[in-house]
């Protein structure tokens, strides 16, 4: 059973492998029927970074390796949020909320899998069978409304 809200659910994918960009879009389009999701399509890390600083996103599918910044570093720099002047004159940063989020690797170390479980994020393994994307995507979306 699908949730109601009262916004369209956003998802970012991004990755710099055209072909595994479109296959993650072609599988979240027959979620998309279900429920009525907006993607967002990013090639780099830093193309995905404007658009969830700029959007508002409901879950982020992010290849780990990018080559100009990595989909663990478009996160962290993202939680970390704005810088903004404190009392005193002291700038402090404004950590964001938790965002949702699937990280997607062909190549996971255990540096890697450690950082993706420290951020209480899921991790799926390149390559993915569509039904385990499909299950988690469902997951990030859903646990929230739970």
């Amino acid at each position: 059973m699908v949730p109601r809200r009262s916004h369209r659910l956003s998802v970012l994918v991004s990755d710099d492998d055209r072909s595994v960009l479109e296959a993650v879009v072609e599988l979240l389009g027959a979620i998309d029927l279900e429920m009525g999701l907006q993607i967002h399509r990013a090639h780099n890390g830093r193309e995905a970074l404007s658009i969830l600083l700029a959007c508002p996103i409901d879950l982020s599918i992010l290849d780990v390796h990018m080559p100009d910044m990595t989909g663990l570093e478009v996160m962290r720099r993202y939680l970390a949020g704005p810088l903004l002047a404190a009392p005193g004159g002291v700038a402090a940063r404004v950590a964001r909320p938790r965002l949702p989020a699937i990280f997607m690797s062909g190549e996971a170390d255990d540096e890697i899998r450690a950082e993706v479980d420290a951020l209480g994020l899921l991790l799926v393994d390149k390559p993915f069978h569509p039904d385990v994307m499909r299950a988690e995507v469902r997951r990030a979306l859903f646990d929230r409304f739970d």
